[in-house]
């Protein structure tokens, strides 16, 4: 079943990316479908250091950087088209992916998407959350290459707020 969702979230992350690329800087900042639980609450640098210290680290040779993820947690990195591709699974919930590639993710523009600046260990990024397919897309910039991280507002994983957790632990090595 994984096997099978691989190429559908890459295909969201792909999609959900491009709508980030080409949105304004002057969007108003995300906020998440009524009803929706989010993993997506501005967690304070000081509060995510502390949360992740017992966490594991993760590192991508090929992909250039590192993160920490909760423990309890599997995380496979295979190759993609355009990179390495890592799937960070949660015993329950959906998990979080990040996607390196080479070349900026493609331009495009969705009313349902709201992006704003975000700074991610030093580099900078957008992070948009898309209303309709309940899915938050953080695009970084690094030295030639794109991180793209993307988590489900469907179903997010637990503990609550992963996402900005391992967000806020990522740096590129």
């Amino acid at each position: 079943m994984r096997k099978l969702l691989a190429p559908a979230g890459l295909l969201a992350v792909l999609v959900t990316a491009g709508a980030c690329a080409g949105t304004p800087a002057t969007d108003p900042p995300a906020t998440p479908a009524a009803g929706a639980a989010s993993s997506t609450r501005p967690v304070p640098a000081s509060t995510a250091d502390a949360a992740v210290a017992g966490w594991q680290v993760f590192t991508s040779a090929d992909g250039g950087y590192r993160l920490r993820y909760p423990p309890g947690w599997r995380a496979k990195e295979s190759s993609g088209s355009g990179g390495p591709v890592l799937s960070l699974l949660p015993p329950k919930g959906t998990g979080i992916s990040v996607l390196v590639t080479s070349t900026a993710p493609p331009e495009a523009g969705a009313a349902n998407v709201a992006c704003r600046p975000i700074d991610v260990g030093g580099l900078a990024g957008r992070r948009c959350q898309d209303s309709v397919a309940m899915v938050v897309t953080t695009t970084i910039e690094g030295r030639e290459r794109w991180y793209v991280v993307t988590g489900s507002l469907r179903r997010p994983p637990a503990p609550a707020g992963a996402y900005d957790r391992v967000l806020a632990s990522f740096r590129p090595a």
